[in-house]
């Protein structure tokens, strides 16, 4: 029972090892998460600055298209007012001339507002543009940290589970069903030494009967209280 019982404490402290790099780990996705925040926000911003400045193009290119139009209306009212034979086709004509040149107006006024709005936009785009580049240039030393630390705990965790797999052979597979299922539930110690005359973990006094049966046999038994698996230390 005593190897038992020893074989059981040697894989406890290899889960116990494992648990801390597993944490270790873990602790590393705050930070890439904060990273990964950051960049996302500044490329959002140059997502909606870029598709602003599309849309300021189109309306720009199709104000530009109009205003052409309306100007070859004022060229052919223009050519048509020597063709005209009457004072009704003359007044006719320049009223279409006087009510395109009105609207060529307004459209115009309308295009340099799109431009400066244009020219804002553009300058919002390249300065998203340039954050992100300093984003990426600033985080690329914070990434390649993070991703060396990484590496360097999946190592270790491969080596320790391993070294767990191969030790976890030498402990009977009712008890190593046992204490798996109790270390999963707590994510933490199952084998606690028993203080005293209670519960290492919970300090739950144990039967004095119970008692007398670990130390005399090297037996191990489970808290009523906490669950944990309890054993008697020489």
């Amino acid at each position: 029972m005593q190897q038992e019982l020893e074989a059981l404490l040697a894989v406890q402290a290899d889960d116990m090892e494992i648990h801390g790099l597993e944490e270790r780990l873990a602790a590393l996705q705050p930070r890439l998460k904060e990273l990964d925040q950051r960049r996302t926000r500044i490329a959002n911003e140059l997502e909606r600055a870029q598709v602003l400045v599309t849309a300021e193009e189109k309306k720009q290119a199709h104000l530009r298209e109009r205003i052409t139009e309306h100007k070859a209306l004022i060229d052919r009212n223009q050519a048509q007012m020597d063709a005209v034979k009457t004072m009704r086709q003359a007044t006719a004509a320049v009223a279409q001339m006087e009510e395109a040149r009105r609207i060529v107006a307004t459209e115009e006024s309308e295009l340099v507002a799109i431009n400066r709005r244009l020219e804002e936009a553009r300058a919002a785009l390249h300065a998203h543009q340039g954050a992100l580049e300093a984003c990426e240039a600033e985080q690329s030393d914070a990434r390649t940290e993070v991703a060396a630390e990484q590496a360097a705990l999946d190592t270790e965790l491969s080596t320790a589970r391993a070294k767990r797999s191969d030790k976890a052979k030498h402990v009977p597979v009712p008890l190593l069903g046992k204490y798996d299922k109790i270390r999963l539930r707590r994510r933490a110690q199952a084998a606690w030494a028993v203080k005293g005359t209670a519960c290492g973990a919970c300090d739950t006094a144990i039967p004095m009967q119970r008692r007398n049966q670990m130390s005399n046999h090297g037996g191990i038994d489970v808290c009523e209280a906490c669950g944990v698996l309890m054993y008697f230390a020489e």
